[in-house]
């Protein structure tokens, strides 16, 4: 049996250079990371889609009592 396939194991994540930086804070995006696109820019997760797009985070009762 040949496992010469396995000789050299799999790549080391240290050694992986990040694929682009998100476009709002900077932070490095690797193989496989999901990032969300606003209008060309590349966001790399929800905090920054949300401060992009300006707006915020809230609980329903925060909402319902800005209302009254």
């Amino acid at each position: 049996m040949n496992l010469d396939r396995f000789s050299q194991g799999l790549p080391d994540p240290a050694e992986e250079r990040p694929m682009a930086t998100c476009d709002r804070c900077g932070c490095e995006i690797y193989t496989g990371d999901l990032v969300y696109v606003l209008e060309g820019d590349v966001l790399c997760g929800d905090a920054c889609l949300v401060a992009a797009v300006g707006s915020e985070y809230l609980s329903i009762e925060e909402v319902l009592d800005r209302s009254n």
